[in-house]
C-alpha cells in the first residue's frame, strides 16, 4: 500500500462521533475518528514498514501517527530520530503509544530514558519514566539501582506536573509487579504517597493508587478478583434488566381439512 492508499483507508474508516471525542480529548483537528481495532487491522495489511511509518507520521494526522507506531521498526531509529518524533508531541496518548510500541524495543531506549527522565519538559519526562517501566518489564534494565530509583519516585512525584506524576506512578507500579524482591518497598512508597490522583475511577478501570493497582494485577494473574472488581460486577448485575416473565402463547398447528 502507498501512503495515499493508507490515508484514504483511514478517512473511509472514520466515524464523526469518534472524531468528536478524539478532538475533545486533545487530538487536534487533523483527525478522522478511527477506532483502535480498525487501526490494528490496517496495520496488519501494511506490515512492518519503517519508511511508510515515517511518511505517515509526517502527515500530522492523529490516526496516521497511531498507525505509524504500529509499523515503525525500532531497530531503525537513531536517538536523534526518536527525539524528533517524540519531543514535539503535545498528546499523552501518542507519547505512550510511541514509547510502548516502538521506543522500548529500540537499541537507543536506555539513552533516551535517562535523557528524558533528567530533562525538564513535561511529556518527555513522562516518556522517560514510562520507557524505564517498559525496560524493567522486558528485563532490559539490568544495571538499574532500584533503591535509588524508588527513592527518586517518592521524592519527585508529589511536586511533578500531573502527566509526569502518571509516568512516575506507572514506573512505581511496574517495579512492584516485575521486581518481586522490591514489591513490598514499592507498595509502602505508594501508601506514603497516598491517593495523589483526585479524579474518579472510571467504571471498569483499575485504581491508579499504586497498592491497589499492584494488588489488582497480581489477583488477575492468579485468576482472582479484587474486592473493587467484585463490587463493580455486583453493581452491574443489579442494573441489568430482569428477564421478562411473560410467556408467548404457542400457536396451535392448523388442522388439516378433510375431504
Amino acid at each position: 500500500m502507498t501512503r495515499s492508499q493508507v490515508m484514504k483507508a483511514l478517512e473511509a474508516a472514520g466515524d464523526p462521533r469518534v472524531r468528536e471525542r478524539y478532538v475533545r480529548d486533545g487530538a487536534g483537528e487533523n483527525v478522522f475518528g478511527v477506532l483502535m481495532g480498525k487501526l490494528r487491522a490496517l496495520a496488519g495489511e501494511v506490515g512492518q514498514n519503517h519508511a511508510m511509518g515515517l511518511e505517515l507520521w509526517a502527515t500530522g494526522n492523529h490516526e496516521a501517527r497511531l498507525l505509524a507506531c504500529m509499523v515503525l521498526e525500532p531497530d531503525a531509529l537513531t536517538e536523534k530520530a526518536a527525539r524528533e518524533l517524540l519531543e514535539p508531541l503535545t498528546l499523552p496518548l501518542l507519547v505512550d503509544e510511541l514509547v510502548g510500541r516502538v521506543l522500548v524495543k529500540s537499541p537507543v531506549a536506555g539513552a533516551l530514558e535517562k535523557r528524558w527522565r533528567d530533562g525538564d519538559q513535561e511529556l518527555p519526562r513522562r516518556a522517560g519514566w514510562k520507557l524505564l517501566a517498559g525496560r524493567i518489564s522486558a528485563g532490559l534494565a539490568k544495571d538499574l539501582e532500584v533503591g535509588a530509583t524508588l527513592a527518586r519516585i517518592e521524592r519527585e512525584l508529589p511536586k511533578a506536573p500531573y502527566r509526569v506524576q502518571e509516568g512516575l506512578n506507572f514506573c512505581l507500579v511496574w517495579i512492584g509487579l516485575h521486581l518481586p524482591e522490591h514489591r513490598d518497598e514499592a507498595i509502602a512508597i505508594g501508601e506514603r504517597l497516598g491517593r495523589w490522583d483526585p479524579r474518579p475511577i472510571p467504571k471498569g478501570c483499575t485504581s491508579s493508587y499504586a497498592p491497589e493497582w499492584i494488588a489488582a494485577v497480581l489477583a488477575l494473574r492468579k485468576g482472582e478478583k479484587t474486592e473493587a472488581r467484585k463490587k463493580m460486577e455486583a453493581t452491574a448485575a443489579k442494573k441489568k434488566p430482569a428477564p421478562s416473565s411473560k410467556k408467548t402463547a404457542s400457536k396451535k398447528p392448523a388442522r388439516k381439512r378433510t375431504a
